[in-house]
C-alpha cells in the first residue's frame, strides 16, 4: 500500500467542470464551474470540504440548446490531466433545510467527535482487543511506523509481516494493547476521517485500504451529528450484509432497503437524463413542424387558381398529413414528459381585462359584428352586463381538451396570446386556421377591447 501524506505537499492547480452530452445534437459539452487555483494538496483538501458547486444547464457551443450536466471533472491543469471524474447522482441531491441540517453537522463534526471521544476510544480499544489478530492484519505500514515512534519503542521490524508479529509477540496486557491501537489509529481517525468528514468518506476505498473490520467499526459507532444518521443508515447497508447472531435480521432488512434506494436513486437520475433527451426531440419536432408549416401556408397561396396542377393538390394533401403525424408525435412527447415530471409548480392565474371602451373604439370593433371570435391563452374574468359587437370564446390553451377543439370550429376569427400558451395548442389552432381558411393572428397583451381593436384594424 502506499502512504499518501508525502504528497499532502504537493502542489495542484485544480479546476472543476460539468460534463454532459447535448440532447439535441449529441455534442459532448463541458463548462468550468470553479478554479482553487495553486494550493497544496492539504489546502485543496480543506477547500473542498468548505466549496459547493452548484449544478446549473450547459449550453451547447454547437447548437446552443441546454442540457443537464451528467458528471463533475475535477482537472490538474499543471499536469494537465483529469483528477477525477464524478457522475451526478440526482436521485441524491438534497435541498432546503434538511441539506442545510447536513452541512452543519458535518461543519461541526471535530466538536461532536471531541464531546464523544473518550467513550468512543474506549469502545473501539475494547473491540480491536476482543478481535486482536484480525485487527493487527489491518494495520498499514505507516501505522505501524508512527505507533512505534510515538511509543518509543525501537524494532529491527521492516515488513508488514515483521511488524505484525513482533506486535502479537510484544503486546500482552491490556494497557499495552490499548496504548498501541490508539497510537496506531491516530492517523486513521484524526487526519482521515475527521479531516475529509462524514460526507466525503469513499466506503468501498477505505475498505480495501484501511480494512473491513476496522470501517464496520466505524460506520456502526463513529460519532455523528443527527442529521447524518441516515448516513450511517445507508452505510449499513452498503457495508454490513450479512451478520452473525441476534442483529442478522436487522442488518439484512437494511441491506435490502439501502440497495432498493439506491436502484430508486439510479432511476431518478435516469429520468432527468430522459426528460432532458424528450425535451429536445420536442424542440426538433417544433422545428420540424414550424419549416413544414410554412412550406404549406406558401402552398395554399395559390389556392385560387382555377388550373391547379394535380402535383400541387397531392404535396399540400402530404404536407397536411406530415403535420398532423408531428402534432400527434409532440402529443406523446408532452404526455412522456407529465408522466415523468407529474408535479408541475404552481403557476400565476393570467386574467384577460375587460374595459369599457370610448366611440371611437366601439365604431372600430362594430367592424367585428356578428363575428364570432375565439381567444386561447390566459384566463377571463366574466362580467356582468359586459357586450362587445361580436361573440366571444375563451380558453386558456393548457389542455387539448373538447371545449378546445369545439371553440376553433364556431370561430370566424382566431387569437392566440403567445405568452400564455403550450406550444402544442399554439400548433393545433395554427394548423387549424390554415385548413380552414380562419383568420388567426398572434398578440400579446390581455385587454379584450385593444385586442379587438387591433384585429378589427387588421380586417
Amino acid at each position: 500500500m502506499v502512504d499518501i501524506r508525502p504528497y499532502s505537499k504537493q502542489k495542484l492547480h485544480v479546476t472543476v467542470w460539468l460534463k454532459g452530452k447535448c440532447k439535441y445534437c449529441k455534442l459532448n459539452n463541458e463548462k468550468k464551474i470553479h478554479d482553487y487555483g495553486v494550493l497544496t494538496f492539504e489546502e485543496l483538501d480543506k477547500q473542498l470540504d468548505e466549496t459547493k458547486h452548484e449544478l446549473v444547464p450547459i449550453v451547447c457551443k454547437k447548437c446552443g440548446s441546454e442540457t443537464t450536466p451528467e458528471s463533475l471533472l475535477y482537472r490538474d491543469e499543471l499536469r494537465k490531466m483529469v483528477i477525477s471524474e464524478v457522475n451526478i447522482n440526482y436521485g441524491h441531491t438534497i435541498v432546503g433545510e434538511k441539506a442545510h441540517e447536513i452541512e452543519e453537522a458535518h461543519r461541526k463534526r471535530y466538536e461532536i467527535f471531541d464531546e464523544h471521544k473518550d467513550a468512543f476510544w474506549e469502545r473501539y480499544t475494547d473491540y480491536a482487543i476482543a478481535n486482536w489478530r484480525d485487527m493487527v492484519n489491518e494495520l498499514v505500514d505507516f501505522e505501524f511506523q508512527e505507533a512505534y515512534q510515538k511509543l518509543g519503542i525501537e524494532t529491527s521490524a521492516r515488513t508488514i509481516a515483521q511488524y505484525r508479529k513482533d506486535v502479537l509477540n510484544r503486546f500482552k496486557t491490556v494497557e499495552e494493547k490499548q496504548r498501541f491501537w490508539r497510537a496506531a489509529n491516530e492517523y486513521f481517525i484524526y487526519h482521515h476521517l475527521l479531516d475529509i468528514g462524514p460526507l466525503g468518506w469513499a466506503l468501498e476505498k477505505d475498505v480495501k485500504y484501511y480494512g473491513q473490520k476496522r470501517m464496520r467499526f466505524i460506520v456502526l459507532h463513529f460519532p455523528l451529528g443527527e442529521a447524518l444518521e441516515e448516513l450511517r443508515t445507508e452505510w449499513i447497508g452498503q457495508l454490513i450484509k450479512k451478520e452473525k447472531g441476534d442483529n442478522d435480521f436487522l442488518f439484512r432488512r437494511i441491506a435490502m432497503l439501502t440497495d432498493e434506494l439506491n436502484r430508486t436513486r439510479r432511476k431518478i437520475t435516469k429520468y432527468v437524463h430522459q426528460i432532458e433527451e424528450l425535451k429536445a426531440e420536442q424542440a426538433k419536432l417544433q422545428t420540424r413542424l414550424a419549416e413544414t408549416y410554412e412550406e404549406l401556408r406558401r402552398e395554399r397561396k395559390n389556392k385560387h387558381i382555377s388550373n391547379r396542377d394535380p402535383a400541387d393538390i397531392q404535396k399540400i394533401h402530404e404536407l397536411k398529413s406530415f403535420i398532423a403525424e408531428l402534432i400527434d408525435e409532440l402529443k406523446e412527447k408532452e404526455h412522456l414528459l407529465q408522466e415523468l415530471q407529474p408535479v408541475q409548480k404552481e403557476v400565476a392565474v393570467t386574467v384577460l381585462e375587460e374595459e369599457t371602451e370610448d366611440d371611437t373604439e366601439k365604431e372600430v370593433i362594430d367592424v367585428l359584428a356578428g363575428k364570432t371570435v375565439a381567444i386561447i391563452g390566459g384566463h377571463r374574468q366574466e362580467q356582468a352586463g359586459r357586450k362587445y359587437p361580436c361573440t366571444i370564446l375563451t380558453h386558456t390553451g393548457e389542455v387539448l381538451d373538447p371545449d378546445f377543439y369545439r371553440i376553433l370550429k364556431q370561430a370566424d376569427i382566431i387569437i392566440i396570446l403567445t405568452q400564455f400558451i403550450s406550444h402544442l395548442a399554439m400548433w393545433e389552432a395554427k394548423v387549424y386556421a390554415l385548413q380552414n381558411d380562419v383568420p388567426i393572428y398572434f398578440m400579446k397583451g390581455l385587454n379584450i377591447t385593444r385586442l379587438l381593436m387591433e384585429v378589427a384594424r387588421k380586417l
